[in-house]
């Protein structure tokens, strides 16, 4: 197996943020992706984010944990600047995994939203938009990741 290719992070429909993780994830990958998510977070600007897992085969208990500790650290931040965060993932395992590591930071640092396909997280992401009167922003993610039908752009 070759070397593990990069996590994606997509601002470009700012304020949604889009992560995609690849097959496998080293723990330098890990810290890359906290370092620009702190990033984000110190923009001072609300923001929604879609995580797509669905590549992802698994977390290493270290890498696990090392989320646990970043949510729990981030909290402030966390709760000031992020309106939601919908993980994308379609293996039942991981999806358990995810939801422990949410529910060991009690309360719920953010609103979030575990779902299998790419039209819910888009929609879910969209409504939060709504939901914080970023309406035009929610208009323009519906209508540039496909879930306004006949209005799909680029």
């Amino acid at each position: 197996m070759g070397p593990p290719t990069s996590i994606h992070v997509d601002d470009s429909l700012w304020p949604l943020l889009r992560v995609t993780f690849p097959r496998v994830i080293t723990n330098e990958q890990q810290a890359e992706l906290f370092e620009r998510t702190l990033s984000h977070l110190r923009r001072g600007e609300r923001f929604v984010s879609i995580v797509d897992i669905r590549q992802l085969q698994a977390l290493t208990s270290e890498q696990r944990e090392q989320q646990w500790t970043f949510l729990r650290d981030q909290t402030v931040l966390m709760r000031r600047w992020s309106m939601g965060i919908v993980a994308l993932i379609n293996s039942p395992s991981l999806a358990l995994i995810a939801r422990v590591i949410i529910h060991r930071v009690k309360p719920s640092v953010v609103p979030y939203s575990i779902l299998a396909s790419w039209p819910a997280a888009v929609s879910w992401a969209a409504a939060r938009l709504d939901d914080n009167g970023l309406h035009e922003h929610s208009r323009r993610v519906r209508q540039r990741l496909g879930t306004i039908p006949g209005e799909r752009v680029g």
